[in-house]
């Protein structure tokens, strides 16, 4: 069996299809459409621990990347990661940014508003306390139908001990002192929102220098005291959430970082087992490198399974390609610029709109669940019908990374929820890098663009073609001809279901 995974492929090019030129220490990156033109743009949070920098958006203009940002934020800091949500529920997504800093040098956390064109580059919301940061993340976690901030604190580096922090967000005004304090204070740097036992609330899981905690909510009440501790081998960099085996429960990729702790680094996938997560890994992915700092879900080949991404400072991005719900311990792709790379983000989307797929998922409400989990990390959030009611964007909320959605109100027994968004099952790779003379970078996937489905009448005889008119064979399908969408060489893409 394994010799057939030589025949697979991962579809990125060998070197980079875009490169940025600005002088940043990018850390944080994400894909979305800031500008709401169609088409994901490159965002960007800067500084980290060298330099006070300005965060960034690179403008996606047709499919083609700017190579200069032209949009900064006004302030300048050394910042950490990021995270997008819509936190006034007026259906655009907004930014959130942690602040790094070094040593003394701390500073607030905070957020900036989309006006529908862009970004306002003044922060709408700050801190009142100055932290060191290195990451976020948004969730509704007390289920009122807005987004609440999570922040991971303090700095390994110089050993200063700061708890994470949630801070809440009432009706698009954020609090300005944290709403929940972990009594853990020992330094952390990756932190995320997940609904590990599909209870309906979401739970949180934070990463520090050898150890995972996990706090167990209680119909949307976290303890202060992790509900679950376990060992790490090195330092937990980053945290990835994502359903690698398709059986409805997510799990979890860690970034484990050899710098501070431990003899090397590897990317570890933990199974969720209906509800409860493994503690024991279910996979540990070798790297080759000593200082792991990414990792990130998301599909390359359009095969309906999450390949994970990961990547180190000064080392290779590596992509292990999901087989059907199991990886390799080896990478099938990867990218090695030497000491030209420090890869601090790895995200996945599809910058062309070349390979995007819409798709409606259907859920039943029972009177009590308000969270909903999206099959596939989505693009776009199109629109969402409760009975037969379109939903406003004050009525929900959403977390594009992890596919959440939550409900401002609880839909009533046997109401029918349409949810309709897109996706890409074959995504670009993007990465963001903390080498300010050599720029972030953007791997455009190569596989060949999808068409819909043409079936033409020439004497009675119907088939499916290509752009060019051309008939595709039936033998190059492995299946039988069916309603779909196909690449030009006639692979069909696998469609949710």
């Amino acid at each position: 069996m394994l010799a057939l995974f030589l025949f697979f492929l991962i579809p990125l090019p060998n070197s980079p299809s875009w490169l940025s030129i600005d002088n940043d220490y990018s850390t944080g990156g994400a894909f979305w459409d800031i500008d709401n033109n169609g088409y994901l743009d490159f965002i960007t949070s800067n500084g980290n621990d060298m330099a006070y920098n300005k965060n960034a958006i690179y403008f996606n203009f047709g499919g083609e990347l700017e190579r200069e940002a032209s949009w900064r934020s006004n302030d300048s800091g050394m910042f950490g990661h990021l995270y997008l949500g819509d936190v006034n529920n007026d259906g655009y997504l907004d930014m959130a940014v942690s602040y790094l800093g070094i040593g003394n040098i701390s500073g607030k956390i905070r957020i900036y508003l989309n006006n529908g064109r862009g970004l306002i580059p003044t922060p709408f919301w700050q801190s009142s306390e100055n932290l060191h940061s290195f990451d976020c993340c948004l969730g509704d976690f007390d289920l009122d139908g807005d987004l609440d901030l999570a922040v991971a604190c303090g700095d390994a580096y110089n050993q200063i001990r700061e708890p994470a922090r949630i801070y809440k967000n009432n009706n698009g005004i954020f609090d300005t002192l944290p709403f929940w304090v972990s009594s853990d204070s020992s330094p952390s740097d990756a932190i995320r929102f997940v609904d590990i036992n599909n209870d309906g609330y979401l739970d949180l899981i934070v990463g520090h220098r050898r150890k995972i905690n996990i706090y167990l909510s209680d119909n949307g009440r976290l303890p202060s005291n992790p509900t679950i501790t376990f060992s790490q081998p090195g330092w937990v960099l980053r945290l990835a959430i994502g359903d690698y085996n398709n059986d409805g429960f997510l799990d979890i990729a860690v970034a484990n970082n050899g710098q501070l702790s431990g003899d090397r680094s590897c990317v570890l996938v933990y199974q969720n087992n209906n509800g409860i997560l493994d503690t024991i890994p279910a996979f540990t992915l070798l790297t080759n490198t000593r200082y792991s700092s990414s990792v990130s879900f998301g599909d390359l080949n359009g095969d309906g399974y999450l390949e994970l991404a990961c990547g180190g400072w000064w080392e290779s991005i590596c992509v292990f390609e999901n087989f059907s719900g199991s990886y390799l311990p080896t990478p099938q792709w990867s990218y090695n610029w030497g000491r030209n790379l420090v890869c601090e983000n790895i995200m996945f989307g599809c910058l062309r709109n070349d390979h995007l797929i819409d798709t409606t998922e259907i859920r039943v409400g029972n009177g009590e669940r308000k969270l909903f989990n999206l099959k596939i990390p989505l693009l776009k959030l199109n629109q969402i019908f409760v009975g037969e009611r379109r939903l406003t964007p004050n009525e929900y909320t959403f977390d594009y990374l992890t596919g959440y959605l939550t409900f401002s109100f609880t839909p009533n027994i046997g109401e029918t929820i349409r949810i309709n968004y897109t996706y890409s099952p074959c995504c670009d790779l993007g990465v963001t890098n903390w080498d300010r003379v050599n720029g972030n970078l953007l791997f455009l996937n190569t596989t060949s663009p999808a068409i819909e489905e043409i079936v033409y009448e020439r004497k009675k005889e119907k088939g499916i073609y290509n752009i060019f008119g051309q008939k595709i064979n039936s033998s190059q399908l492995s299946k039988k001809l069916s309603k779909g969408i196909y690449f030009l060489n006639g692979k069909k893409y696998l469609l949710l279901k």
